[in-house]
């Protein structure tokens, strides 16, 4: 089975995160502390909201350079 990349938008990832935050019940800020010391293994849903987060944090800094730049034209 060959792995098939799936892009998403910054919405679809907000949303996914707050499906992680609903299904949880807490915020990702909080998993990312907790998943960070340990707290919570590494199963391969922590490691996806992990990786999600991690997205979400490159690409944040991407998506309002690009906000600024849409402004000032």
């Amino acid at each position: 089975m060959k792995f098939q990349p799936k892009r998403l938008t910054f919405e679809e990832l907000s949303e996914r995160l707050r499906e992680y935050e609903r299904k949880y019940g807490y915020s990702t800020i909080e998993f990312y502390r907790r998943y960070q010391n340990g707290e919570l293994g590494d199963d391969d849903e922590m490691m996806m909201w992990s990786g999600l987060y991690h997205l979400y944090l490159t690409s944040l800094p991407i998506r309002q350079f690009m906000q600024n730049e849409v402004a000032k034209a």
